[in-house]
């Protein structure tokens, strides 16, 4: 299969692979987890905090504004 019948996901996901160390980005996100886990944890937290600021009160949970 030449590069042509590729799609550009494709093409895209070998341009980082060849960046990165050819390693799968999966593989870089765990070993960035191992050493900085506390900077994980902080990511993890501020997304849960935006996220339960921007849905916090909707109508989409029943019963979360009560009777």
């Amino acid at each position: 299969m030449d590069r042509k019948n590729k799609g550009l996901l494709y093409l895209l996901y070998r341009a980082l692979w060849s960046r990165i160390g050819r390693r799968p980005w999966t593989y870089i996100i765990r070993d960035s987890y191992h050493n900085k886990p506390l900077f994980w944890l902080a990511l993890a937290t501020g997304i849960g905090i935006l996220l339960g600021h921007l849905f916090w009160g909707t109508p989409w949970v029943p019963g979360q504004l009560g009777d």
